[in-house]
This record gives C-alpha cells, structure tokens and sequence, in this order.
C-alpha cells in the first residue's frame, strides 16, 4: 500500500476485489453488502490505524467475513448457489454502491436468468496482491508455526500478527473454495470472465504445477531405483511442540514466552529490588525488573534497568508487544516504550504539558495522550515515534481551575474503546465526551448527581459498550464525596454502582471495581499504614460493593498485611492482587479468591526490599500501584 494513500483511494483501489470475494462466498446474499460496508465504515473510523497495516485490505476482507458469520447465524460460510433474485432487504443505496454491475444483455433482461446474470461481473481485475497472498497463505498453512505465526512472522494475543491484523486473514476468507485442481480456477477467475481467461488461468495453474513436480525432480536427483536393502519405512516429522505456559514458580526467559496464549490473566509486573521506605515506596537505586506472569504462576524475565527514579509502568499494548513507561521527575515526566520481544526501552519523546495516558485499541499502535494548554485542555494521538498523529477533542479549562503545570493526574484520563471506533475522556470539573477516532465531538455523557458543575473521569471499560467512572456526588455524605457509575457509551440511563463515599478526609474514596464469581469488589482507600509511616490516608483495601461505605470490614487476604490490597484484574472467580506482604512495605502479587480466602503467590520478594512496584493486566483494565508509589 502506499505510505501516502488515504482512505479514499484505499477505497477506490479495493473495493472491487473485495466485493467480488465476498459475494463469491456469499452469493446474492445482501447481508455480504452489508458486512463489507461495516468493514470499510471501520476501517475509516480506524484508518489511522489500519493505514500502518501490512495488508489492509485483508484486513478489510476478514472484519467483512466476521460480519457476514454475524448476519448468518445459521452456520459458517459456505460456497452458496446465487438465488433467483435479489434479497428483499437490500436497499439498493450504499451497498450497491459497491455491488459489481450486471453485463447488459437478453441473459438480465430476463427475470428468470436475474441470478445467473448477477454472477456475470463487469470487466475488472482477475488477480490481485490479497489473492496472491490468500493463495500463498493456503499453500502454507500446512507448515505454519503451532505457535500461531502471524502476518509479520509471530502471531501476538487472539492470533494478531506484528501489524495488529488478524493473522490469516485472507487465507480464512479463501477456505471455503475447495482445493485442488478446479480451486485456484475458482478462486482466480471469478464468476463472467471470459473462456479465453478461464482458459489463461487454466494454464497458469498447469504451468505451476509442472514447475513444482520438476523442482522436485531436480531436488531429488532425478529418478532413482529403490534401494534394494530392506523394508522401506515411512520417515514421520518431528512434531513441533505446542506453546504452553511454565508451572508455576518457574522463570523464563524472552523466548520462552507463548505469544499465542496471552490472554485474560496475564499480568506485565515491574519489580523493584530498593529498600523500601517507612511508606512503602522504594529509595534511590535499585534493579527494576519487568515480568511477565503468566496465569498459573510462571514468570517470564523481559528486562532490567537501573536509575535513581522508579520507571512507572502506565500501560499494556493490546497486541501484547509494547509497554508504555513514565519517570516522574522534577517538571515534566518523560516517556519510554519498551518492547517486549527485544527488552529495549526507547525514549518517546512527547511535547512538554502532554501527559501520555495509554494505548489506542485494539492493538496499540499509537498512544492517546491529554495536552494542557492555558485555556484548553487537548485529547491527541501520538504516533509510536513521538509524532503527533492527529488531535482528537477538546475542552475548554474552566475559570479558576488549579492544575499543577505538567501532570493532570487523576484528574484527567482517557480510554480507547475495545475496538478503536472511538474515546471516551474527561477532566475534573466537567462531563465525560464520547468522540470519533475520525474526528468531530460525538456526544457527551450525562450522569445525574454528579456536581454543579457535573465532574466525571473514566476508570476503565466495564464491559465493551459501558464505562467505569468516579463522578462527584453532590448528595454524598461530607463536601468532596465521590460515586462509581457504570456509564452506556451507546446511549442509555448511567447506572450507580456503589453509593457515595469518601469526601474531604481522603478516606472511603471508591477507587475502582471488577466482578469476579458473580459479585463486585472494589478498592477503597484507607488509613491504614506501616508502623513509622506518616500519617493520613495512604492504605487501599477490598470490599464488596454492597458493603462499601456501610462500616463492614474488608477482605482479610492472608499473608498481608492488610495495609494496602489493590485489584490488578478479576478472572473467573478470582480477584489478582497486588498485596503488602511485610512491613516496611514490600508487595507481592497473588492470586485472591473471595468464595474460600485461598490465596497463590505468583510474583514474591524477600521483606527487606520493595518487590512488586506495578502490575498492568493484559485487557482493558487499569494499572495497580503498590504502596508508597
């Protein structure tokens, strides 16, 4: 694809490949119409993205099958004789604008030839890069990697290659045609073309075959009598072994790590070898070590650095490849990317007031970031380099508003949605916004009680259609209290999901929510501190959501020491934890589950230095920090 090429032309240089495929597979089926339009209308709201793709156009042809599958819930797709006529729910409007025009001719004159003739195309291309690609990709697949191998030469989380494609993509679109003799006919001369052409194809099919069997001949060394000595025995391939994860307690290396099975509770750690201080946090020095745990305990070395600043681990990619770090300094924070496949973190160098927040979803191939200006707040995109990629929404600073000069905090943030069509962002002291990867303001998002004026920031997406987020509470029980609210993005009534809390002592804030086994948990700040530590609130603890605020006790996590337990992720029925284990703060990271109070360290150090300083789930949720940091 052309580094310069825009969607318009993407379109124009596609489209009719991509039609033309699907309704190979589809038929008159108008529900293909639709799902190709779908693929496109994403592709547009992603371009951004899928621009840097290695092959866009597969992309295209695999979300436009995935939506096709969608609309047939009667089965995957299969080669479908074309109907009699067209599909009653084909409007005729933007699907046809796509839809390959019938030959003219008695054969569509007549309303009993109206399927054939809807197979007869008009003159167009007979072969392209994706088809190539698919042909290739199905030859291949035989002999590709058990370990998922994508697009770019390694399948990452949910079978996504290095450009955060789906890997295979044209390949699953080719598997419905059978192959064989009549396959690479079928799949390279559609439907209308010509004898003359079905005949050239023929040809060239021949042609490659004959090509191959001489190839083995020569390879071979020609034609040999069998050796007289012996039975023959037929000589079996070593299988390739499957990608599996360490027991647990075990460490590996880079190479160890199974790409393909990273998914739900998968936990990217930063260990810190400093002593800790009486709050927890680590002193100048230290090796900072990142691990990636695996669910069931093993752990995987990725890199170790050293410095005087704790390197802050602030988000995963979606693909599974990068990880996005901060170092606080004095004034502006700065930036580094490290990658998960080499160990190298490379700095990003972001414009002084711009505080990067996170990926972009669904596989992170650019950074969303909020920028400070004195009368504006910014919601950019950066691309990986540092470069800014386009800037997406703005809000204007309210008067009086107080901000520290480079860093937003908590007071600001924004999250891509699961499937990168849009974001959701807001700053304290004003209503969340719903906006367009493709720009423009889409709609704000009103929760009821929620201040004079409304004050929302996100927290994390509760599900792919619904956002996480701390609002004020003006009906709360002391001045500065706060709600969690679980806020539809589609439209529909917010929902409360705990009861206001917390207020101007700093103690009893909600600060996030996850469900495991059925029931809510959420994480509420506290007093509770290390012998020696200042004091005020600094302690997190876990409740259940209907138990919040009410005076019950929290969640007893044996072996901490029940100062500071903050929830990294919920699977299933067990909550991950990032727990202080021993005083004067040292965390471990293990696995909680309420039901029974079992608990399995995954990730421990020894009480006399800091341990596990961060912990970012592999999903959609936001970091855990340790005490003291």
């Amino acid at each position: 694809m052309p580094e310069t090429e825009s969607f318009d032309a993407f379109y124009a240089r596609t489209v009719w490949n991509v039609t033309s495929q699907m309704h190979a597979l589809a038929g008159q089926d108008s529900a293909a119409d639709h799902a190709i339009r779908e693929a496109y209308a994403r592709a547009y709201q992603q371009w951004y993205e899928v621009s840097g793709y290695r092959d866009p156009e597969g992309w295209v042809l695999s979300v436009a099958r995935d939506g096709y599958q969608r609309r047939r819930p009667d089965g995957p797709i299969t080669a479908r004789a074309p109907s009699a006529g067209p599909a009653d729910d084909d409007s005729g409007t933007w699907p046809g604008i796509y839809r390959p025009l019938p030959t003219r001719g008695p054969a569509a004159a007549d309303p009993a030839d109206r399927g054939p003739a809807r197979q007869t195309f008009a003159p167009g291309p007979t072969w392209s890069a994706a088809t190539a690609s698919g042909a290739a990709a199905a030859a291949g697949a035989a002999g590709s990697d058990a370990s998922g191998a994508g697009a770019a030469g390694q399948a990452g989380p949910s079978g996504r290659g290095l450009e955060g494609q789906s890997a295979g993509a044209t390949t699953a679109l080719a598997s419905p045609v059978p192959v064989g003799p009549t396959g690479p006919a079928r799949r390279i001369d559609l439907p209308g073309l010509s004898s003359r052409k079905a005949l050239i194809a023929a040809a060239v099919a021949i042609v490659v075959v004959a090509a191959a069997a001489i190839g083995y001949v020569v390879a071979s060394g020609g034609h040999k009598a069998p050796a007289a000595a012996g039975p023959h025995k037929p000589v079996t391939p070593a299988a390739k072994p499957k990608p599996h994860m360490l027991a647990a307690g075990r460490t590996g290396r880079r190479s160890a790590i199974p790409w393909s099975l990273i998914g739900a509770g998968w936990t990217l750690a930063e260990v810190s070898t400093a002593t800790p201080s009486s709050t927890g946090g680590a002193s100048a020095g230290g090796r900072y070590t990142t691990y990636l745990v695996d669910p069931r305990g093993g752990k995987y070395l990725v890199t170790t650095t050293t410095g005087a600043a704790v390197p802050q681990l602030v988000a995963w990619s979606g693909n599974g490849y990068n990880a996005l770090y901060a170092t606080v300094g004095a004034g502006h924070p700065s930036y580094g990317l490290l990658s998960l496949h080499t160990g190298l973190l490379t700095p990003l160098q972001l414009p002084a007031n711009v505080n990067a927040v996170g990926f972009t979803r669904p596989d992170g191939l650019a950074i969303l970031a909020v920028k400070q200006g004195p009368t504006m707040f910014k919601l950019q995109r950066y691309y990986l380099t540092g470069a800014l990629q386009a800037t997406i929404g703005e809000l204007a600073r309210k008067p009086g508003e107080s901000w520290s000069a480079d860093v937003c905090g908590t007071g600001c943030s924004a999250l891509s949605s699961p499937d990168g069509d849009t974001d959701v962002w807001g700053i304290a002291g004003d209503e969340m916004q719903v906006l367009s990867n493709a720009g423009g303001h889409v709609r704000r998002l009103h929760v009821p009680d929620s201040g004079t004026p409304p004050s929302c920031v996100p927290i994390s997406w509760w599900d792919s259609d619904t956002v996480l987020a701390t609002c004020a509470a003006t009906n709360g029980p002391t001045p500065g209290a706060t709600r969690l609210w679980l806020v539809p993005t589609e439209g529909g009534a917010p929902k409360p999901l705990t009861v206001p809390s917390g207020g101007g002592s700093g103690a009893g804030d909600n600060v996030g929510a996850w469900t495991a086994g059925g029931t809510v948990y959420v994480n509420s700040t506290s007093f509770s501190q290390c012998s020696g530590a200042p004091s005020g609130p600094g302690g997190v603890a876990i409740f259940q959501a209907s138990q919040a605020g009410s005076g019950s006790s929290p969640a007893t996590i044996a072996g901490s020491t029940g100062n500071h337990n903050t929830i990294v992720a919920a699977v299933g029925d067990r909550l991950l934890v990032l727990a202080q284990t021993s005083c004067p703060g040292t965390s471990s990271l293990l696995w909680y589950r309420p039901a029974t109070g079992a608990t399995q360290p995954l990730l421990t150090e020894s009480a006399d230095q800091v341990g596990v300083v961060e912990a970012v789930p592999f999903g959609l949720g936001p970091e855990a920090v340790a005490a003291g940091i």
